[in-house]
């Protein structure tokens, strides 16, 4: 009898222990389950994902013109719709590091749009040093999202001088941390191919450097930013003839041709200065928001065009001096969720020149010499924090010329339509 109960009470103990290690076990692999998943999501957060949408509708005024809102219309065509930008953004962050990509996608196929590496210094947090492509650090606008800018594009000497917008580069950017009182002050210094998004055509290197301020009250009511900007560069010239700009035989501002196998070896100039300010007031009207930039320099391009090439120039030439600006007016309409747009912008790619006397005999000028000034007039909806829609309208004014077909102002105003979500 003594035996069976001994027999008994071992088996509950042996069931007993078995439970308990079973119990432990399960434990284990929850606990093991829960740090696996903490570790994932640990992982996940240093990943963020972002992303907008613009889809718009555009009425020109005439067929096939050259546009600088959002590029030149087809042949034959004076009314389209696209997908102006499809971005999707990714951003990875861990310690001290950052990796970017930003991929454009539209029914035009699909570009990248920044891919870059930062690393910023562990000990103070004050340098912060970038690698591959991404925006230009020069003036405001040329670095201010095209989702939190309130008019559709940039103004026509952004697009001119940085058709891009971005570059490949090595960035070096001063500023202290959010904490210190001398986070206000920012310094870029960077070293670019000039060429945009596409890859570099020569050895020539292009060299930039903004200081910028920023600044708000207590209150956060008013904010207040300025800029000062300079790049200077260019690329290799690869025709033995070039244009530079002085007087004629008969007295006249020309370009005069300058022919010389010794010009292979030269750098085309560019050479840029900009000033730039910004204020925003919250007032009991609404916010408004006043933003102004100013640049001018020194440009190298075609007969045909002064835009920064991203490939190696075919023709000759022209060395010019240029100048331009942008102005913009935002008013929120009180607490409501529309908003008032206003945008007043000139290029002048040669200042050495204007009127009847481009295009007129023995001054070598040409459609590249053409001033524009543009006046653009909108109107946002903030659906909701997400969703924004806008009616915007570019009235483009182009020099009177001597030019054949550039006499009077063109016809090439244009209306735009756009929606933007973005998350």
């Amino acid at each position: 009898m003594k035996f069976k109960k001994t027999i008994f009470s071992t088996a509950i103990c042996l069931a007993a222990c078995a439970a308990l290690s079973a119990q432990e076990q399960t434990q284990d692999t929850v606990q093991k389950t829960l740090e696996n998943i903490l570790s994932d999501l640990k992982i996940l957060k240093r990943l963020k994902i972002t992303g907008y949408i613009q889809a718009q509708a555009q009425f020109a005024d005439s067929s096939g013109i050259a546009s600088f809102a959002g590029g030149n219309f087809s042949p034959n065509t004076d009314k389209r719709m696209g997908i102006r930008r499809g971005r999707v953004k990714f951003t990875y962050e861990h310690g001290n590091a950052m990796y970017m990509l930003n991929t454009d996608w539209t029914e035009r196929g699909v570009n990248m749009r920044e891919t870059y590496v930062k690393i910023t210094d562990p000990w103070a947090h004050y340098v912060a040093f970038s690698l591959g492509l991404r925006q230009v650090q020069f003036g405001y606008d040329v670095a201010f999202s095209s989702s939190e800018r309130e008019t559709p594009e940039r103004a026509r000497m952004f697009q001119i001088l940085f058709p891009t917008e971005r570059d490949v580069q090595a960035l070096f950017t001063i500023q202290a941390p959010k904490p210190s009182r001398l986070n206000f002050l920012k310094l870029d210094l960077a070293v670019l191919n000039g060429a945009g998004v596409a890859g570099e055509f020569d050895s020539d290197k292009d060299y930039s450097g903004r200081i910028s301020v920023s600044k708000s009250t207590r209150s956060e009511k008013v904010n207040f930013g300025a800029g000062i900007s300079y790049l200077t560069g260019g690329y290799r010239q690869n025709r033995k003839t070039v244009y530079d700009f002085g007087t004629n035989a008969l007295g006249d501002a020309a370009f005069i041709a300058n022919s010389d196998t010794a010009n292979y070896e030269k750098v085309a100039k560019r050479e840029y200065m900009g000033a730039d300010l910004q204020l925003t007031v919250d007032l009991p009207i609404g916010i408004t928001t006043l933003r102004g930039e100013y640049i001018q320099g020194k440009q190298s391009g075609t007969s045909s065009s002064s835009t920064s090439p991203i490939a190696p120039p075919t023709s000759d030439l022209y060395h010019r001096e240029f100048d331009g600006a942008s102005f913009y007016f935002i008013q929120d309409i009180g607490q409501t969720k529309h908003q008032f747009l206003s945008k007043y912008d000139w290029y002048d790619p040669n200042v050495r020149i204007s009127g009847k006397q481009i295009g007129k005999p023995g001054t070598n000028t040409k459609i590249a010499d053409i001033k524009y000034t543009t006046i653009g007039l909108g109107w946002a909806y903030k659906f909701d924090s997400h969703t924004r829609i806008t009616l915007y309208y570019d009235l483009v004014t182009n020099e009177e010329t001597s030019l054949p077909g550039y006499t009077k102002d063109l016809k090439d105003n244009v209306f735009t339509f756009r929606m933007q979500y973005k998350f």
